[in-house]
């Protein structure tokens, strides 16, 4: 069996329309074409939907009994291309991103209010999670994309690069370190409180290879998981951190400030990630250029 849609189509119009010479403009079709569809829907079927021994038109008890689910398979198709089409349009979607806690309380704020404000029948949802978990649930399909530091290739995601900064020293303000005059380096850390990422982080592994090479010896005064609470401990005046300077730019406060550190400038790359080979839905690829221009921002 071989019906089509375009022959279900051509049947429930002329149903609807109580002939085939009402129904044929509606189909776009001539009067003998409309008959055709009919006829090879019949074929098909081996039923006689349309009574065609007297001169008025009426369906045949199969006929009508055969509308009631082409009707239903028409429509629930008509939907689902209306449906789609609204995707494309951007007119309605959801969108779920994987992301740190400190990314989602500071980068992605303003970008979902921005992308909200071209984009308002959308939903955008946040899945902030520790660094670690953010790969799992993209690969898993939960979450469109995931959007942090990623250090280790992996062939299973695609990776967009959107900021790229380096590592600088957050410092209480009052303190000497925060005037300086000169370029700090690595070394300028030696004998100052440090609070430090915890060793569950790449981050404190990158930030512990320079300090080694740099000779400061590295005896943390605190340890902690994450970003944000380091540089909260840093504005209390408890300690310095090391931390990429987007980090500065939007935690900063006049309680601390940010200095990079040199000899040698080591960078820190924010990227999106989505699942190898997966193609972003219309929201989400809008979301991805509204993410990217707001970094872009950041990077200049």
């Amino acid at each position: 069996m071989n019906v089509t849609l375009r022959q279900l189509r051509a049947f429930v119009e002329v149903a609807r329309s109580g002939g085939f010479t009402a129904a044929a403009p509606k189909l776009h079709l001539t009067q003998s074409a409309t008959s055709l569809q009919i006829r090879e829907l019949e074929s098909q079927l081996g039923l006689q939907l349309i009574d065609r021994s007297t001169r008025r038109f009426a369906l045949t008890d199969a006929g009508s009994e055969f509308l009631i689910s082409a009707m239903r398979i028409v429509g629930d198709v008509e939907q689902s291309v209306a449906d789609t089409r609204e995707l494309v349009h951007k007119r309605r979607g959801r969108i779920t991103v994987a992301t740190t806690p400190l990314l989602a309380s500071t980068l992605l704020p303003e970008s979902i209010a921005h992308f909200l404000d071209a984009y308002p029948a959308i939903t955008v949802r946040i899945a902030d999670l520790p660094a670690e978990q953010i790969g799992r649930r993209v690969l898993s399909g939960d979450v469109d994309f995931g959007f942090g530091v990623f250090p280790e290739e992996d062939a299973q995601f695609d990776r967009i690069p959107l900021l790229r900064h380096p590592l600088g020293v957050m410092v209480p303000s009052s303190w000497p370190l925060a005037t300086r005059k000169r370029d700090l380096v690595w070394s300028d850390l030696e004998g100052q409180p440090l609070i430090a990422m915890s060793h569950a982080t790449g981050m404190r592994t990158l930030i512990d290879q320079q300090l080694h090479q740099a000779g400061v010896q590295i005896n943390p005064r605190f340890e902690v998981a994450y970003l944000g609470t380091a540089v909260g401990l840093a504005e209390a005046g408890l300690g310095v951190t090391v931390v990429p300077a987007y980090v500065g730019k939007l935690m900063g406060s006049d309680r601390v400030r940010f200095r990079p550190l040199h000899k040698p400038v080591v960078h820190r790359q924010i990227e999106l990630i989505v699942r190898a080979g997966r193609s972003l839905s219309p929201s989400a690829a809008a979301f991805r250029d509204c993410l990217a221009a707001r970094c872009q921002m950041l990077n200049g």
